[in-house]
């Protein structure tokens, strides 16, 4: 929301000039989005394609990409597929903490 209204832009031009800043806070930001709903959830899964995907990973999946696929309307935003990919990167690696987290709580789900 705030970059999508250009709000705080010193604080994202300066992560523009970090070396891999800006991948690094789509993997941690949109991984965290998906390990805290994915925990909320207790890990409940659905089927699909013949596999089993945890249910917040799907959510945060379809919200962030059509979040990035917006951007490309936002004259001060870009599109880019290189955030998109941290950004399945972190809810791929946080949506396997979660599902770990959960089961060492729950005996069962191991």
């Amino acid at each position: 929301y705030v970059a999508d209204r250009h709000l705080a832009r010193s604080f994202f031009s300066f992560v523009q000039q970090l070396p891999g800043a800006d991948k690094a806070g789509h993997f941690v930001l949109i991984g965290g989005v998906s390990f805290f709903l994915n925990t909320s959830l207790g890990a409940r899964e659905i089927s699909a394609f013949g596999r089993k995907f945890l249910l917040g990973s799907v959510i945060v999946v379809a919200v962030f990409t059509l979040e990035e696929i917006t951007q490309i309307r936002i004259p001060w935003r870009t599109f880019d597929y290189g955030d998109l990919a941290a950004d399945y990167a972190g809810i791929i690696f946080f949506g396997w903490l979660a599902r770990r987290a959960i089961a060492d709580t729950v005996p069962s789900l191991k």
